[in-house]
């Protein structure tokens, strides 16, 4: 369900309000249904042609992969916390500079509600930053496996998809 207060509402939804296909403050989306051995993934970034190109890379190399974009950080918290125990993410794809609030503000409300979803999920960053005091911070956080620097190549591509395998 997603609140059309948040600024974080899909582009797609507000397109669909414009079309007069919802007349109410919200729209469910509904989930679809995972096969058994499908992989979720979440892609935490606030630029939609990252996440375009991300869903097509992925699903060139994997199969049985589904993937919830999320345009702020805000709302793929939320997700996790509301998701039941067994549709919870199989990875974590997280951008380090996003609006409101960044990679490293989503990590620290990771850690308070980490204990409570009783699964250990790996996170990746992905950033376009080369900045060495980034780097040293990642290697400093124990919640993040992996740092990939944009843009994407086959060989960033293929850390994603060892995590996954």
């Amino acid at each position: 369900m997603h609140n059309l207060a948040s600024p974080c509402v899909p582009l797609a939804i507000l397109y669909c309000m414009l079309l007069g296909l919802s007349s109410t403050n919200s729209v469910k989306i509904q989930e679809p249904i995972m096969q058994e051995n499908t992989k979720q993934v979440y892609v935490v970034d606030d630029d939609e042609i990252f996440h375009f190109i991300l869903k097509k890379m992925l699903e060139q190399q994997t199969d049985n992969l589904e993937i919830t974009s999320f345009l702020c950080a805000e709302d793929a918290l939320a997700q996790l916390q509301d998701q039941p125990q067994y549709s919870l993410p199989s990875l974590i794809i997280l951008d380090m500079n996003m609006q409101r609030m960044n990679g490293w503000d989503f990590i620290e409300a990771y850690k308070t509600i980490k204990p409570s979803l009783n699964q250990h999920i790996p996170i990746i960053m992905c950033s376009s930053s080369m900045d060495m005091r980034d780097m040293q911070k990642v290697q400093r956080t124990p919640e993040l496996m992996a740092y990939i620097t944009k843009p994407l190549d086959p060989m960033k591509m293929k850390v994603i998809t060892d995590v996954l395998a």
